[in-house]
């Protein structure tokens, strides 16, 4: 089969691999959408988990077409969803339930094969029923699992009043994410205007221009303060945005070297909390019903569905302006 592979640190193309079979415990997903991440590029250029060659995509939806040995409880034909932790299960991180910590941790997409391919092999119990929702649809259950792992890290409750940075599309799941824990009151910043109209259009309460956003202008600021953005300067800046006894919630993918400065006689004053979130942890089951709660709002977070020669295109020239979620369709 064809299949997009990284065969080492900045050398991608679409090739010809062999097909995958499912190994004891294993089934075999027929890839109805896979979705382009950050972290698809970090680990093309060797900056996070990563062991090459590796067929990238660990935001998966698609259709069980093999099972092997001893699997049950999942049948050929179930439309799924896909956990692509691999952790090992032993460490402490593991045995106290955060596999997103764990010190042996691997991936499908990452580490072993994942998506960017008409089929995958993954572990039976990683696979989610979807229900009937449209494969480009599921295929956000992954990154919309991390999202809410991070809004429940940083314990959410309706009436709060919040500030995201970014309006991309990680930056409106936070925001559906939150409205589905019922925190109405969502401010999203953006420096582009085509990204604050929409954010409005999905239902923020206001959409400010990050080139202009003075926490005077805003009130007496807000109970949660969310980066999705991964820009230290935006971190930096934060706190100035917070009420007093505010969470503070690190969700963009930052630079490894970046440093963000700011007082920490301020957080102690202020008793402000700094919440870090980093992937999924036993939570995709949730993000499919949030999903399925948003209805065609979950629509405007694709806007490109694209075969396999042109995600490899990505890779090199990503897409800017006006892009949402990019995603890996088969049938494109």
């Amino acid at each position: 089969m064809k299949a997009l592979l990284f065969r080492e640190i900045g050398d991608a193309l679409v090739t010809d691999v062999r097909d995958p079979a499912p190994a004891a415990g294993q089934v075999v997903v027929e890839v109805g959408a896979t979705g382009v991440c950050h972290t698809d590029l970090d680990i093309l250029h060797g900056r996070y988990l990563c062991a090459f060659p590796v067929v990238p995509g660990h935001e998966i939806a698609g259709t069980v077409v093999a099972l092997g040995e001893g699997v049950t409880g999942v049948a050929t034909g179930a439309r799924v969803t896909v956990d692509p932790l691999i952790p090992c299960g032993q460490c402490r991180s593991c045995m106290a339930g955060r596999p997103s910590l764990c010190a042996n941790l691997k991936g499908y997409g990452a580490t072993n094969d994942g998506g960017f391919a008409p089929f995958v092999a993954v572990a039976a119990k990683n696979v989610h029923p979807i229900g009937d929702l449209p494969f480009h649809v599921a295929a956000l259950a992954e990154p919309l699992a991390c999202v809410m792992h991070g809004i429940d890290r940083a314990n959410v409750a309706p009436g709060m009043r919040a500030l995201v940075f970014g309006a991309g599309p990680i930056g409106l799941m936070m925001m559906m994410g939150l409205q589905a824990r019922g925190v109405a009151d969502v401010t999203m910043v953006d420096l582009e205007e085509t990204r604050r109209a929409q954010a409005v259009e999905l239902g923020a309460a206001a959409a400010v221009d990050g080139r202009e956003i003075e926490p005077s202008a805003l009130g007496d600021g807000f109970d949660l303060v969310v980066d999705c953005t991964g820009v230290a300067e935006v971190c930096a800046r934060m706190p100035s945005f917070a009420r007093d006894g505010a969470t503070i919630l690190f969700f963009g993918v930052c630079p490894p070297a970046a440093r963000a400065a700011f007082s920490p006689y301020e957080i102690f004053r202020r008793e402000l909390t700094l919440i870090g979130s980093h992937a999924v942890c036993f939570n995709l089951p949730d993000a499919v019903e949030v999903l399925k709660g948003l209805g065609r709002r979950a629509e405007a977070l694709v806007s490109h569905r694209l075969p396999l020669a042109d995600i490899a295109q990505q890779m090199a020239t990503p897409l800017k302006t006006g892009t949402m979620k990019i995603q890996y369709d088969p049938a494109a």
